[in-house]
């Protein structure tokens, strides 16, 4: 899905002003709190209603369990892929230190808006989009920032002295499993709420014989679990002097 073909030079705005841009009826706004209903899939946003919800997250490992077992079985492509995921440190605001005062499903809340970008990719590839980023932050044109959602919220990001954050998770797995995690996550965050521009794509047991709903409660469980990594991992915001000089950027623990 394309969206955020901005024609902002035209309307003479600077990226640094903009709040919220709309195109073919899709609203996206950089670094702004959403109201989740209108985001995330109503399979996530089901977990959010209550305490009982939340609690049957765990439930959802069976799924988690069960796609991981098909790909162990019968994937033979090589384990060298993850996923990973690019958070607003400005949504966080340093959630671990935060957390011990917060109620769980505040936590999950803030965890889940932080999130503007999920991935896949072997070890470097999350450094590709920060490379691209660094680059446009060297331009003076905002309309070629804004074709890609995604480079402008880490270009804004940056340009408020913050850091993107990088979660990396389930190491060591295939590429078709990496895509079908990916797609899952997507799938139960809302293309509404991500950067991303494209769904993802499944592969296996989740292709075949999982349902539209279990795929997104696969991503809600996938999700859940990445919210572990993070709250046992060490929140370290990249600037862009760290991009092209830091060559073992995030060292999070495998999932």
């Amino acid at each position: 899905m394309s969206k955020l073909l901005v024609l902002l030079a035209l309307r003479g705005r600077s990226l640094k002003d903009l709040h919220s841009v709309q195109d073919r009826g899709l609203k996206f706004s950089l670094g702004v709190h959403h109201a989740p209903s209108s985001n995330f899939s109503p399979e996530l946003q089901q977990t959010l209603k209550s305490e009982q919800n939340f609690g049957r997250i765990e439930q959802l490992n069976t799924l988690v369990k069960r796609q991981r077992s098909w790909h162990n079985q019968h994937d033979q492509g090589k384990r060298q892929f993850c996923n990973y995921l690019l958070l607003d440190p400005r949504v966080t605001n340093e959630l671990k230190q935060r957390a011990k005062r917060m109620h769980q499903l505040d936590i999950w809340l803030t965890f889940l808006r932080a999130i503007f970008y999920v991935g896949k990719g072997k070890s470097t590839r999350p450094l590709v989009h920060l490379q691209q980023a660094h680059k446009l932050l060297q331009t003076a044109n905002p309309y070629v920032r804004v074709k890609d959602p995604k480079l402008a919220l880490i270009v804004q990001i940056w340009q408020q002295q913050r850091g993107v954050l990088l979660l990396r998770g389930f190491r060591g797995i295939s590429s078709n499993d990496a895509h079908t995690r990916e797609a899952a996550m997507i799938d139960a965050l809302g293309m509404n709420h991500l950067t991303n521009r494209r769904q993802g794509v499944y592969f296996g047991v989740a292709r075949k014989k999982f349902t539209s709903v279990q795929r997104k409660l696969l991503g809600v469980g996938l999700l859940y679990n990445l919210l572990g990594v993070y709250m046992r991992s060490e929140e370290r915001e990249l600037q862009p002097e760290q991009v092209c000089s830091d060559k073992k950027i995030a060292t999070d623990a495998a999932a």
